[in-house]
């Protein structure tokens, strides 16, 4: 019996296989060699593990099975420090080989259509372009579920990452996406690293910079977490949250993005210098609500105006901004609201220049630097005697139990960030050694208690991450705000369990 650690509602639940070399029960190992074609690869079943060799790959995948988390698809590179290539050069997805043969066919590199628990990790992806300027080096869609991506290198694409219908869901980690997008698209359906059409997105620990026309992250889901990743040098401004494009009847429709303990650096000289992230109803959608709560991020401004973040509602749809614990520096800007009717600006506790113009927000930290270590070497950490030193109010939503490690030198990799009481992406007091993609997770301690009395069971603040198992007499407690109640501080996580609960053991696991 389980129930799950507090945080924002998951839709989906990933499972205890990730990472390479899962092996299930009567599952084929297929090994794969650039003398092969894709239906190596797309004959996989689920429990199945595809060993991809070290080469350049021409042709395209497509990729269609339900496999289970009991039993997934686990497709990897025979040697991640020598990841085999997908690079179709100069020759346009169109004409590549492949199974799909449907008019979407050259959409992506790699395409998973209503496919399930598939895991792929260590395979770059080069060169995915097509006649129409809109593919991209992995799509995923048509209720695509647990798609779980690490360790991949998205560059050179129309866009590296696209996707995302229904209630599609992915997950990525440790990836690179670098200098995607085409120059030749229109400006009116431009070309991004990541453009996620809807769903459910969670992206950790990634390294996303330079896309060649338009932004980092351009989202459309329903629910999207973006946290510990390094974002630098949009083309046109770095991201935002636009409209499903799967909304269909009367509402009421709601979208949430998460931004928490991302590095955010602005280009000299962007194409669009108004603004950072913007949040916007691009598809006029009545009954909709939007909203972003960015906490602990640390934003690096080109000395400009732009703002943080945009609420562009004009239109009078329902907008809400949470802003809380970041450092927004290089601008003096941190937030704007086009209808205050309908659009709302909270948040405590930013770091702000002096002349910052200051809005809803409150307890704002001013100053005329945040102190970092030594900015112009791209080190955002704390100096000691920095006004963002314990300045966090640790009593905002969605505290950060990671942090990115290092910067664009030292790239795609967490360590435990030691306490939620600095502001920004990075505490002064963390000393844990960097964490790559195959890397063993530190666990949290087991933890112990008695039901009878109301019970306090504590653990590191990293493991809003984690499940909770639980066993003894009577019957299992589902997580909700009652029985449980959940207590955040800069030392950890807290569940008080009530006596009528029934457990009696408490353990927490990935």
């Amino acid at each position: 019996m389980k129930c799950f650690m507090p945080g924002p509602v998951r839709k989906f639940i990933l499972p205890l296989w990730l990472g390479a070399g899962f092996i299930g029960a009567n599952a084929a190992v297929i090994n794969v060699t650039t003398n092969d074609s894709y239906t190596k690869i797309e004959s996989a079943n689920p429990g199945d593990e595809v060993v991809i060799a070290p080469g350049t790959y021409r042709f395209r995948v497509y990729l269609t099975r339900l496999a289970t988390p009991a039993n997934p698809i686990v497709i990897r590179a025979l040697d991640p420090a020598d990841p085999p290539v997908w690079d179709f050069g100069t020759n346009l997805l169109d004409n590549a080989p492949g199974s799909y043969t449907a008019g979407d066919k050259a959409r992506g590199g790699w395409q998973f259509s209503g496919a399930a628990n598939y895991s792929v990790s260590g395979i770059v992806f080069r060169n995915c372009r097509n006649a129409a300027k809109n593919s991209a080096g992995i799509r995923y869609y048509y209720g695509t579920t647990n798609l779980y991506i690490q360790d991949c290198v998205f560059a050179y694409n129309d866009n590296g990452l696209t996707g995302g219908t229904q209630d599609s869901q992915a997950t990525v980690e440790f990836c690179e996406f670098n200098a995607n997008g085409n120059t030749n698209a229109s400006m009116s359906s431009p070309t991004h690293n990541i453009y996620v059409y809807g769903g459910y997105l969670t992206l950790r620990y990634c390294y996303v910079h330079d896309p060649v026309q338009g932004q980092n992250f351009h989202i459309r889901c329903r629910e999207a977490t973006l946290e510990y990743n390094w974002f630098a040098r949009a083309n046109s401004y770095e991201g935002d949250l636009m409209t499903d494009d799967d909304f269909g009847g009367a509402g009421p429709f709601s979208q949430t993005l998460t931004l928490r303990g991302n590095v955010i650096v602005q280009k000299a000289a962007p194409l669009n210098n108004s603004q950072v992230i913007a949040i916007y109803n691009d598809g006029g959608v009545a009954n909709l609500t939007l909203n972003v709560r960015a906490v602990y991020n640390t934003f690096v401004g080109n000395g400009g105006s732009a703002v943080f973040v945009h609420v562009s509602n004009a239109d009078g749809t329902s907008m809400n901004a949470g802003i809380s614990d970041n450092i927004v520096s290089g601008t003096t800007r941190p937030a704007l609201v086009e209808d205050a009717v309908h659009g709302t600006v909270t948040g405590v506790n930013n770091w702000l220049k002096t002349n910052a113009i200051v809005g809803t927000l409150t307890g704002s930290v001013q100053s005329a630097s945040p102190g970092f270590r030594n900015g112009a070497a791209q080190d955002y950490t704390l100096a000691p005697g920095s006004v963002c030193i314990n300045a966090a109010d640790a009593t905002v939503y969605g505290l950060p139990g990671r942090e990115y490690s290092y910067n664009e030198v030292a790239s795609r990799r967490w360590r435990i960030r030691a306490a939620a009481r600095d502001l920004g992406a990075f505490e002064s007091t963390s000393t844990a050694g960097p964490i790559g993609p195959y890397d063993p997770v530190p666990r949290p301690p087991l933890s112990v208690a008695s039901a009878g009395g109301g019970a306090l069971v504590s653990w590191p603040l990293f493991a809003q991450d984690y499940q909770l198992d639980q066993s003894g007499p009577g019957a299992p407690v589902a997580w909700s705000p009652a029985p449980f109640n959940r207590q955040t501080n800069a030392a950890g996580l807290s569940v008080s369990v009530p006596a009528d609960s029934g457990c009696r053991f408490f353990r927490l696991r990935k």
